[in-house]
């Protein structure tokens, strides 16, 4: 492979590989604001300068390709006093809103600042403002923080599909902004807030709410649909704030959608049920495995599982099933319309599937039926789900059943069953998903259920488990 010298260090690379990419991997990191790997090079900040020996002027490392023994430097005197310049210049009508700010604390502005800029500044004179306008529902704009990197406008072009983010006016009085002020239109809305290198573009969803540096940060995959994009949960004293898009170039590369991104807002619902109920009632958990015990004791119940289920929770059931109800019938459900992986298709053009739960491929591969291919079912049926699963074509199949329920359930949702037991959402456990496309990835518990909700595999030992007492409940 070719060879080039970056700070005295000899990288191999791959043709066509920018200075950026190249440094990176060599463990210099070069500052940027305008540059975005996902997003095509425009190479207007001038934060990547670089040195590059026998070229005369300063080299912008984004849009200058590595080549057969180059010799880059990024520290040299010229490298430092262009960035100085330029972090000058952006920062002359930046407000000083770092203490109020959602940004704080993971800005890239502030970041390279501190790390590029100078202690003083020259300009006295009044900073230029501007009044913002309403761009709908994700997203609140605060234009005065600006720096024109022009990353939100080339997302909507080049990735959202939307021309619908535009730049009017020149030089300093520019204005980054909606065509004629209209709302944001697009489903992927909420990459604005991370694309964007300050505090202009953020999400109302976290506005105030709390800090970053503040928030843990939990791997794992969105369960929104079959797609199994990567995610982050931000979460601080077991409450979720935020989830953000994390790269995975074969799955979703950089992005998500907004469907995904407030999906985990049903988890903390406030009319969540989270303790057993039976009827209108609240009851405690050893009179509700009881009760469980006595409605499918010696019988073959029918079982309906959501296919938001994982394949640990799936496989358990089919054991279970196989172990104390041998004969009944399992079936799995998610989406009207979509039963098999064969109905499941893109949804748009970016990322969304037509599956609404994550683990519809997952299900078939254990060899669980759709419930499209149920014709009829016991007395009792025994509804499970994560939560994401729709339950208008598995509750359309089973009208006039005995209907007991197993997992997350909201309070609209119950009013069809006898028996509801809380069971784990997708942020409160650990397991196993294949997407779409057939891979199989993870998601992980990033807080910790009420005491009152247990793990489906709890569940299934304690109503197998006849001789548990009320004492060990």
């Amino acid at each position: 492979m070719p060879k080039c010298t970056i700070d005295g260090k000899e990288v191999e690379f791959t043709p066509g590989e920018n200075l950026i990419k190249v440094a990176k991997r060599a463990g210099v990191e070069i500052p940027v604001f305008c540059y975005h790997p996902g997003l095509t090079v425009v190479a207007q900040c001038r934060m990547c300068y670089v040195e590059v020996e026998k070229m005369p002027k300063l080299q912008t490392a984004c849009s200058t390709n590595a080549a057969e023994g180059m010799v880059v430097k990024t520290q040299s005197d010229p490298v430092v006093k262009g960035r100085a310049g330029t972090m000058e210049f952006l920062l002359l009508n930046h407000p000083l809103d770092c203490p109020i700010c959602d940004k704080s604390g993971e800005c890239d502005l502030q970041d390279n600042s501190y790390g590029f800029g100078s202690a003083e500044m020259r300009h006295s004179e009044e900073r230029r403002t501007y009044v913002d306008v309403d761009m709908g529902p994700v997203i609140e704009k605060n234009m005065n923080r600006c720096i024109h990197c022009t990353r939100c406008i080339r997302f909507g072009d080049e990735i959202a599909g939307i021309h619908e983010m535009v730049a009017i006016q020149r030089g300093n009085n520019i204005d980054i902004t909606t065509i004629d002020g209209d709302p944001l239109k697009t489903e992927y809305a909420g990459n604005y807030a991370d694309i964007c290198p300050t505090g202009s573009l953020t999400l109302r969803d976290f506005r105030f709410r709390k800090r970053a540096w503040m928030l843990k940060k939990t791997p794992t995959i969105c369960e929104g649909c079959s797609k199994g994009c990567n995610m982050e949960i931000h979460h601080e004293g077991n409450v979720a704030y935020r989830c953000i898009p994390r790269e995975n170039m074969e799955v979703n590369k950089y992005w998500m959608c907004d469907e995904g991104r407030f999906n985990y807002h049903y988890t903390q619902n406030e009319t969540r049920i989270i303790a057993p109920r039976s009827g209108d009632t609240t009851i405690a958990w050893d009179q509700a495995i009881q009760i469980l015990k006595d409605k499918i004791d010696g019988k073959k119940p029918t079982f309906l599982v959501g296919s938001d289920l994982t394949q640990e929770e799936l496989t358990t059931i089919q054991e279970y099933v196989s172990a104390y109800h041998s004969g009944s019938s399992v079936y799995h459900f998610g989406t009207e319309g979509v039963f098999t992986t064969a109905d499941d298709a893109p949804a748009d053009k970016i990322l969304k599937m037509k599956s609404k739960t994550s683990n519809l491929n997952g299900a078939e591969k254990l060899g669980i039926k759709p419930i499209s291919e149920m014709k009829s079912s016991s007395e009792v049926v025994l509804v499970i789900r994560g939560g994401r699963a729709d339950l208008a074509p598995a509750l359309s199949h089973v009208k006039g059943k005995k209907l007991v329920g197993i997992g997350v359930f909201l309070e609209k949702e119950i009013s069809s069953f006898s028996l509801v037991l809380p069971g784990l959402a997708f942020t409160e456990k650990d397991g196993t998903i294949v997407n779409h496309q057939g891979k199989e990835q993870k998601i992980k518990r990033a807080l910790l259920p009420k005491n009152t909700q247990k793990a489906l595999s709890e569940v299934l030992m304690l109503t197998a488990n006849k001789k548990a007492k009320a004492g060990a409940l």
